[in-house]
């Protein structure tokens, strides 16, 4: 049975019959419900235990959704997904001790990629603290370093401010995961009069105006400019900016994974993705430029490879809400501590057009001579070729001509998540959601889950790889139970696909635990029987699903997936086992040292050549 997710003004989170809200007490459970709703939570991804029952309890009787997922790592990735669509607060409630771990990962992966989420753990009672109580944990100890605030509430009358203190945290300067542990004697106790300190936003940074005539007078110089643009622009909403200031410079522009959707796919002044698995012309243009403008971005090792080769002519220009990161990894000659939304006025008023045809020309070359792989193409020595048999670069391909720009795809952790990178259609911002900084497998299925309950009327795909979802296929289940038109799409290779291709470049092949075949029915995945069989795993959860096995079986299989937005659907779609993904620049090396297939290195036109 389908459940609507959608509230009303008179329907309780429960989806019961609209009746009255009953006046709250002043239990401190009911003071987190409360709170919760007058700072505009609609939603809580949750999972029950001894130490929340008083908090779920208070939630059933106020205006928000509660989502129970099938594990707590569910729930915060669930709260991630939420988050990442709409720029919104999520959040997640869970339990004392090992429900408050299983969120660990999760927090930590909010952290890398600056995702406003505010997780509320319960504890064991204020008299049981420190004593080895059953289930209990220093949580706030644990997460303190992955965190922009981690506090345990001591006093039921502080409850109120320090949600709002939280949910304002979270959403400040550079977002992030913020954690409040509420022991349950705290939830239980009636404060007379609780304290409800308001919490006013903090200032943005901001740009001086001087510092943005100076950048202009850079770039009026420069004969090889090149904007580097990441998950700011995201968090920050400025994506129309940043389209309109390369327009205005004539300025190509290189994102990050985590700032892709930010320029529409097919703007004429997009390279694409950049680093280790980036489009060469992206790659190019960031070290070979002379002037490059950073823009929240916190050059991370997997974009720019050895930071002392990186970008070494340059003169970089660094903007970041966070001034932590400028100058962390890679020194840079000019750094502005300054939200992008304040910083794009001064760019945009200041920006003159300069036209600088012969480095536009390098770069179509570069992008003409080294293309991402196309659909139908298949690598030097691949053992299926000819045979009818996918690749990932196939499935990706033909998956993007048949989205509409609003769809939101999220991803596991993997080859297919760079193969997702490069090859999907993305043409608006908060439309890709993967696990960047951390890398985590497992958060596909739950993040498109999160997702889809904030966005119930958009298309929401997960390209989950085999290894990936296989750490959290039971949220199959959250699906089924509230009737989420999720479809997951399974790149399946049989492999931890990216744990093997580094084993074959970097070990001679030695390919220790990475095989995920049925040791027992070793030729399975070439018969067409995959180890595990998710079609039947679905069936079990109540998901239907099928498996594509030859090439001309896919668009019939997809156009079916996709028919229905709101039925959930599984299509596991077995592609060539050791199909690898490139180009791919070695870790810790430089965009010299290229691949772009097996003993396939850049060639003459990478070495400097502009």
């Amino acid at each position: 049975m389908k459940l609507d997710l959608t509230l009303p003004a008179a329907e309780t989170a429960t989806g019961a019959v609209a009746q009255p809200v009953a006046p709250l007490s002043a239990k401190g459970a009911d003071l987190i419900a409360r709170t919760l709703v007058e700072i505009g939570i609609d939603t809580v991804f949750c999972y029950p235990g001894g130490a929340n029952l008083e908090m779920l309890d208070a939630l059933s009787r106020v205006p928000i959704r509660l989502v129970r997922t099938e594990h707590e790592q569910g729930s915060v990735f669930g709260a991630q997904g939420y988050a990442r669509a709409t720029g919104k607060l999520g959040v997640c409630l869970v339990t004392s001790g090992p429900g408050a771990t299983n969120l660990v990962t999760g927090i930590a992966d909010a952290a890398s990629d600056s995702v406003p989420v505010l997780a509320i753990t319960g504890n064991v009672a204020t008299h049981w603290l420190g004593k080895n109580a059953f289930q209990e944990v220093d949580i706030v100890a644990i997460t303190k370093p992955i965190t922009k605030l981690a506090r345990q509430v001591r006093e039921a009358r502080d409850i109120p401010a320090a949600l709002r203190e939280a949910a304002a945290c979270a959403l400040a300067g550079r977002p992030g995961p913020v954690l409040l542990d509420f022991p349950k004697d705290i939830q239980q106790a009636r404060p007379e009069q609780p304290t409800d300190k308001r919490v006013a936003a903090a200032a943005p940074a901001g740009m001086s105006d001087e510092t943005a005539q100076r950048i202009a007078a850079l770039f009026a110089r420069s004969e090889r400019p090149v904007i580097y643009a990441g998950g700011g622009v995201i968090a920050s909403g400025t994506g129309a900016h940043l389209v309109a200031l390369a327009e205005a410079l004539n300025c190509p522009v290189a994102l990050t994974m985590m700032g892709l959707g930010a320029v529409p796919d097919d703007h004429p002044l997009l390279l694409g993705p950049l680093g280790m698995h980036g489009a060469y012309a992206a790659n190019v243009a960031v070290n070979e430029a002379d002037v490059v403008l950073a823009l929240g971005v916190r050059f991370d090792d997997r974009v720019i490879g050895d930071p002392a080769s990186f970008a070494r002519h340059a003169k970089i220009i660094h903007i970041d809400v966070d001034a932590a990161e400028i100058g962390k990894n890679k020194p840079v000659t000019l750094g502005v501590h300054a939200d992008l939304r304040d910083a794009f006025t001064g760019l945009l008023r200041h920006a003159t057009r300069r036209d600088v045809p012969a480095w536009h020309t390098y770069l179509r070359e570069c992008r003409e001579a080294h293309p991402l792989r196309t659909a139908g193409a298949t690598q030097a020595g691949e053992a299926h070729a000819g045979q009818g048999m996918l690749t990932g670069v196939d499935v990706i391909a033909a998956l993007a001509a048949m989205l509409p720009p609003e769809a939101v795809v999220t991803t596991g952790v993997g080859q297919h998540q760079m193969w997702a990178m490069q090859h999907l259609r993305l043409r608006a911002p908060r439309t890709f959601l993967s696990s960047a900084g951390f890398g985590t497998m497992g958060f596909g299925l739950p993040a498109a889950i999160g997702a889809k309950v904030a966005l119930p009327d958009v298309p929401v795909i997960d390209i989950d790889g085999d290894g990936s979802l296989n750490m959290s296929v039971n949220e199959l289940s959250t699906c089924r139970r509230y009737g989420l038109g999720v479809k997951v799409l399974v790149i399946n290779n049989q492999w931890l696909g990216m744990v093997r291709q580094w084993q074959d470049m970097i070990y001679s092949r030695n390919r220790v635990a990475s095989s995920l075949v049925d040791p027992n029915v070793p030729d399975g995945a070439e018969d067409g029987r995959p180890y595990p069989d998710f079609v039947t795993i679905a069936a079990g959860y109540g998901v239907a699903g099928a498996r594509v096995v030859q090439a001309d079986e896919l668009p019939a299989a997809l156009a079916r997936m996709l028919r229905d937005p709101q039925e959930p659907y599984l299509l596991d779609v077995l592609v060539a086992r050791e199909d690898d993904v490139y180009p791919m620049i070695p870790a810790g090396k430089t965009y010299r040292d290229v691949v772009f297939g097996p003993g396939q290195a850049a060639g003459p036109i990478a070495a400097g050549a502009f």
